[in-house]
């Protein structure tokens, strides 16, 4: 049964079969789903190879990983069902469900259910997202709580959980200013912060403008905070994937890492399914970098470029399709 927004109430994709428009005619629709489930394929897709070097990648699925079937069900994987997504996407539906209530960024209305999400014992966090949702005063005060669990860490690299809250920053009416504040709930580092309003500035002119922005306008916001997220930019634009190094164990968790691969996939892949089974082969913290990059392809080429077995094949995507449409009718409604 269909509803008369397009979608199946049965939690299967209709729009598959809409006409699909050229990049530059793309429906508000097409960009809200295909960001949104575009980080949700990436994240549960992803799993498959996450902590994974390439050359396991190979080994472990000699045609490509293209159907969550396919993902091996050895002790880490074992922790989610095959089309479930992990803590990545729960993170960016918190906050979407919170700008849905609120009708904007609520950024202390975020933390207290990130805090309540948190008590529920989520699996497989990073010990600095635990560090940070474990404090009695995160969901009353969160920078500051933040800003003190971090000086406690003593630490000043960052991993990537908060670059997907930054790709939606879309939404607001200042996107960089936006992307940083959702960034520092978090992650209250330089270089996490520089990442965040990069990517942010992508995604508001992929979403607003219909075009991905350019090297030049991505490499400027970046020399405003931090010359090392700079260089990632600069391999991004002319380097390789493999440049990434994103397998490699001691840095693959890094914020800069997931940034980069996310612009690579805008600036060279000609596909939704090139990007994101470009990024899986790497292996590393694979479900975060596909994530990211999914979303920018899915503002990028829209929803109806994402292959149809992998939306019906996630777990509890009717919640994606209740937050997706929720979004289109809260932005047609400012129109």
């Amino acid at each position: 049964m269909v509803s008369d927004t397009g979608i199946d109430v049965n939690g299967f994709l209709n729009l598959h079969y809409y006409h699909l428009p050229k990049l530059m005619d793309l429906s508000i629709k097409e960009k809200i789903y295909g960001a949104i489930f575009g980080y949700a394929v990436g994240d549960a897709l992803g799993l498959g190879t996450e902590f994974m070097t390439a050359m396991e990648v190979k080994r472990r699925y000699p045609t490509g990983l293209k159907n969550y079937s396919q993902i091996v069900r050895d002790a880490h994987r074992s922790q989610w069902k095959r089309g479930e997504w992990t803590n990545d996407t729960e993170m960016v539906l918190i906050m979407l469900e919170s700008f849905l209530r609120c009708g904007k960024f609520d950024y202390i209305d975020i933390a207290k259910n990130l805090k309540k999400w948190y008590d529920s014992n989520p699996i497989d966090l990073t010990m600095n997202l635990r560090l940070v949702l474990k404090q009695d005063d995160f969901a009353n005060h969160p920078f500051e709580s933040t800003q003190e669990a971090w000086d406690k860490l003593g630490t000043f690299e960052n991993s990537s959980e908060c670059l997907g809250r930054a790709i939606f920053s879309f939404l607001s009416n200042n996107p960089v200013e936006t992307a940083s504040a959702l960034c520092r709930l978090t992650h209250p580092r330089g270089r996490t912060i520089a990442s965040c309003e990069v990517i942010a500035t992508m995604t508001s002119s992929l979403f607003w403008n219909n075009r991905q922005a350019t090297y030049e306008e991505m490499i400027s916001i970046a020399r405003q905070s931090n010359e090392d997220v700079a260089r990632y930019i600069e391999t991004a634009r002319f380097g390789t994937i493999e440049d990434f190094h994103l397998d490699d164990h001691d840095t693959y968790w890094f914020v800069r890492k997931a940034l980069g691969a996310s612009l690579w996939c805008v600036w060279h892949c000609k596909s939704f399914e090139e990007g994101l089974n470009t990024v899986i082969k790497q292996g590393g913290d694979a479900d975060t970098n596909a994530a990211s990059a999914a979303a920018l392809l899915g503002l990028k080429f829209g929803f109806s470029s994402i292959p149809k077995n992998l939306i019906d094949g996630l777990i509890s995507n009717e919640r994606l399709f209740d937050v997706a449409e929720g979004i289109v009718k809260f932005l047609e409604s400012k129109q």
